[in-house]
């Protein structure tokens, strides 16, 4: 439960695609987060949700810079997933999520774990209202 394989990254170029397009958006600083809910059944056999995870070349000109951004908030979802899945799995809904680091400069692990218990609960927050109306 406590992995982050391949079929639960974010891949395909049409789903991306209609992610940006279609999909909401919550900001929970450092992070900008789009996602999308999609009918079950339409990601990998045992994997409700598939994450993108960015960070802007425009902001952290190193490679090795974007590199950790990237890791930390990795193992940040890694660590959150759980809460995430039993909700989603209790629900029968996917999800497609896109999460981009936004601030300027690198912040600390507990920092940013810290954050992602705020982003786990504002999706689950936001795709319960989203199910309760639907036509919101």
């Amino acid at each position: 439960m406590y992995t982050f394989c391949k079929q639960e990254r974010l891949c395909s170029q049409k789903r991306i695609d209609a992610l940006f397009q279609s999909g909401h958006r919550i900001m929970v600083f450092p992070y900008s987060i789009h996602w999308q809910v999609c009918p079950y059944g339409t990601l990998p056999e045992g994997v409700p949700a598939q994450v993108l995870i960015a960070t802007s070349k425009r902001k952290f000109h190193h490679a090795v810079d974007r590199n950790r951004v990237k890791r930390l908030t990795r193992e940040c979802y890694r660590l959150h997933k759980p809460t995430l899945y039993q909700f989603l799995t209790t629900q029968n809904i996917n999800l497609v999520l896109s999460i981009n680091y936004i601030h300027t400069s690198i912040l600390d692990f507990h920092t940013l774990n810290h954050k992602f218990d705020k982003i786990t609960d504002a999706l689950i927050e936001k795709i319960g209202h989203l199910q309760s109306n639907p036509e919101a």
